[in-house]
């Protein structure tokens, strides 16, 4: 069993984590699951598999000598993942990329829309968002506004694995300074200076080039169940819906969100929550208030 683990970046959820991963995988000495977001941590069923499950299931290589991390942003918003990662991980860097709250819920939302989940306007999704998230599948595609209430979520892995092992990133930083930030998170995760290639862009702007091909990915149906059923690997399943959602994917021109619709979800949603955060980290967020 591994006990070289070493981080977990837990988010936050369309923050920049993707492109992350896709940096600090080039470093020779870390080991990374084969795909991002096992969600281990987050899905009791897949917690309940164990601890040599997790490492024996997500990650192809092995190394005793080399470090070992995740990046899965559903951790911080999930309540249960704090506690079952400190179950394995006693002693653990915990890394948090922060957005702007209203952005990173107008990208979630339009996620949620290109894969064929959402059919309503952001503004009504967010009026009704308290009242959609009754079950777990619902937390997870629908929690635009709740996803973004960041002060609980690093208060929660504080207290449990201390404040100095915590490390607050801003989203805004990592984007206009990739190299400082991705230099400063790898001293603080404890690997050796490495030359990185910045130029990755991972998950741009894009729709899906067949709804039938999205709908098959991202919905229950009979034909899925049956190709399902004949592909005995849960592994080689993710790894093949993974490929098909890449290959589905084609550039969009990102949609903008209004001005006035900013200020009105950022009022209602945001406004304490940021002048506290703000108190709590010490980062100026005066760009996150309209």
């Amino acid at each position: 069993m591994m006990n070289n683990m070493g981080f977990i970046c837990i988010g936050a959820q369309k923050a920049g984590t993707s492109t992350l991963h896709d940096i600090l995988m080039q470093h020779p000495d870390l080991i990374l699951p084969e795909l991002k977001e096992t969600h281990h941590f987050r899905d009791e069923e897949k917690f309940n598999q164990g601890k040599n499950h997790y490492f024996d299931y997500y990650f192809k290589r092995k190394n005793q000598n080399s470090l070992y991390g995740e990046i899965d942003p559903e951790y911080s918003y999930f309540e249960n993942s704090a506690n079952r990662i400190k179950s394995y991980f006693p002693n653990l860097k915990i890394i948090f990329v922060l957005r702007n709250p209203v952005d990173r819920a107008h990208s979630h939302y339009l996620m949620t829309k290109r894969r064929g989940l959402e059919t309503l306007s952001f503004d009504k999704a967010v009026k009704i968002e308290e009242h959609r998230l009754s079950s777990h599948y619902n937390r997870i595609h629908f929690s635009y506004v709740s996803r973004g209430r960041y002060l609980e979520q690093i208060l929660r892995f504080e207290n449990l694995f201390g404040a100095d092992n915590v490390k607050i990133v801003l989203f805004d930083d990592f984007v206009m300074n990739t190299k400082f930030i991705v230099d400063d998170i790898t001293k603080f995760i404890g690997l050796s200076n490495h030359d990185y290639d910045y130029q990755v862009k991972s998950n741009s702007a894009s729709e899906s080039r067949s709804k039938f091909l999205r709908d098959f990915i991202y919905q229950n149906n009979k034909l899925k169940t049956l190709i399902g059923k004949a592909i005995p690997s849960r592994k080689l399943k993710d790894m093949v819906m993974h490929k098909l959602s890449q290959a589905n994917l084609k550039p969009s021109n990102k949609e903008i969100l209004n001005n006035d619709l900013k200020k009105d979800i950022y009022n209602t949603h945001f406004k304490h929550e940021i002048d506290n955060l703000e108190n709590k980290i010490g980062k100026d967020l005066s760009k996150w208030k309209y």
